[in-house]
């Protein structure tokens, strides 16, 4: 995980508590990954990746106000195994907190400010009671207006839980076209 602000580690402690120990916040992203897995059986669809949107008032009225102001929008996200994204992708507008959840794999991310294309790798893991691994290692944070795109580990599928600085409804999310 790169170095954050106090306040930053401090939300990434409580997110990484309320994601792994709190038997309520559990019961639902495991809905929402049933949501995205159910995209899959779709005929039609044929992208390697699926994410569903968690209401982010049962994770800010477990934060404190200045955390809760952190953050306006969960996602979880599955990227099936030894698959990339498709595209590089930017939020101009918001800052990504991931986390994640089941099995493992890559954030690649380029410098902020939305020219630089050199992408640096960030390896990320689920915890696990038997690996004993630091939070530090299971998460990674995409400041706001960088391009960056998962990679999923071989083993199998990566489930991720994303919080975004920005809502719902003022999050952009933009795709590198191709040919640039």
């Amino acid at each position: 995980m790169p170095k954050v602000s106090s306040s930053d580690a401090a939300l990434i402690k409580q997110l990484h508590s309320l994601v792994f120990n709190d038997p309520d916040i559990k019961v639902l992203l495991e809905l929402g990954f049933k949501n995205a897995l159910s995209v899959f059986e779709e005929a039609e669809y044929s992208l390697p990746f699926s994410s569903y949107n968690i209401p982010i008032h049962y994770f800010s009225n477990k934060l404190t106000d200045q955390q809760s102001g952190m953050v306006g929008l969960c996602r979880v996200f599955i990227l099936r195994a030894g698959c990339e994204m498709p595209r590089p992708e930017i939020h101009r507008n918001s800052i990504q907190r991931l986390v994640s959840f089941k099995g493992e794999g890559s954030i690649f991310s380029a410098s902020p400010g939305g020219v630089d294309m050199t992408f640096k790798e960030c390896e990320i893991v689920s915890p696990s009671e038997t690996k004993g691994l630091s939070f530090e290692e299971s998460w990674d944070v995409v400041p706001e207006n960088t391009w960056h795109f998962p990679v999923a580990g071989k083993k199998e599928d990566w489930f991720t839980v994303t919080f975004h600085s920005a809502s719902e409804s003022d999050i952009i999310d933009e795709h590198w076209e191709l040919g640039k």
